[in-house]
């Protein structure tokens, strides 16, 4: 039995649509598949030959090598991966996440970091094993277009070559080491940032956070190390606080210069003191 004309024509026509399909679409279409399937596509025509090679937002996870017969290891496959990037990738990359939390060590990726910094990252997502704390290297530090960055598990030492992150906006950091001069000096240093949340419970000494640009605070530790200082333009604030009591609390240094607050919300969690504290208006 012949197929009907119409789905023969339809088929034959195919290769062809794909083929002369306007970059600007292609791109689109790439950037909507799991990075996995948009390296799959090269097979799809000479055009789509290594077109994802292009791509300016990556994101890389454990999809990437996990399978039902896994004979390499992960941390093995993965910076195969890491290399084939780096060696055929062309153009910038605006956007990467690396979700690598469940493997149990950091691959090296240093030189990928590298490789980042001198091509236009401006949103970079790093999601890393709880083990030993990737040090990050001084390359990241060097990338001036940054405008958000979410670090997780990870430490971050001296930063003697940093700059600044002149358009960086939004910042995350959650169980990351850092010490409380770095951290001040990281913050201080970017003077557009709008959102920042911190997640740092090893950390016991004062900060204070000199941020005139900030609108938004979410914060998890102790309460006591956390003091605002210039944040003129805060206007949401919401602290988690471990092993402190509420009449302990320091309002007027933690909240020096409010002066836009409209919401605030506590959430206090010890031995001696279950509670919440909601504040809403000015």
């Amino acid at each position: 039995m012949m197929p009907p004309k119409g789905r023969k024509h339809c088929r034959s026509l195919l290769p062809d649509v794909l083929s002369y399909l306007p970059d600007n679409i292609s791109d689109v279409i790439l950037m909507h598949l799991p990075c996995k399937d948009a390296v799959k596509t090269s097979i799809l025509s000479k055009k789509w030959r290594y077109h994802w090679c292009r791509l300016t937002e990556l994101k890389l996870d454990e999809s990437l090598w996990k399978t039902k017969k896994d004979l390499l290891n992960p941390t093995v496959k993965f910076t195969k991966i890491i290399y084939q990037l780096l060696t055929l990738h062309e153009g910038p990359i605006t956007k990467f996440t690396l979700n690598v939390a469940h493997l149990e060590s950091c691959p090296e990726i240093d030189n990928f970091i590298c490789f980042l910094s001198r091509n236009d990252i401006q949103h970079l997502v790093l999601h890393l094993p709880l083990g030993k704390m990737y040090k990050l290297p001084s390359a990241l530090f060097t990338c001036s277009q940054l405008r958000h960055l979410n670090l997780h598990n990870c430490s971050i030492h001296h930063l003697s070559a940093f700059q600044g992150f002149n358009k960086l906006i939004s910042l995350e950091l959650c169980g990351v080491t850092i010490s409380s001069e770095v951290l001040e000096s990281l913050i201080s240093h970017c003077p557009l940032l709008e959102q920042l949340v911190l997640d740092i419970a090893e950390n016991s000494n004062t900060v204070e956070i000199n941020a005139p640009m900030l609108s938004s605070f979410n914060f998890s530790g102790n309460i006591s190390s956390i003091c605002l200082k210039n944040v003129p333009c805060l206007v949401k604030a919401s602290l988690e606080c471990d092993y402190i009591k509420a009449e302990d609390l320091d309002f007027a240094k933690v909240f020096e210069s409010c002066s836009a607050l409209e919401y605030l919300l506590f959430n206090l969690f010890n031995s001696g003191y279950s509670g919440r504290l909601r504040y809403e208006g000015r």
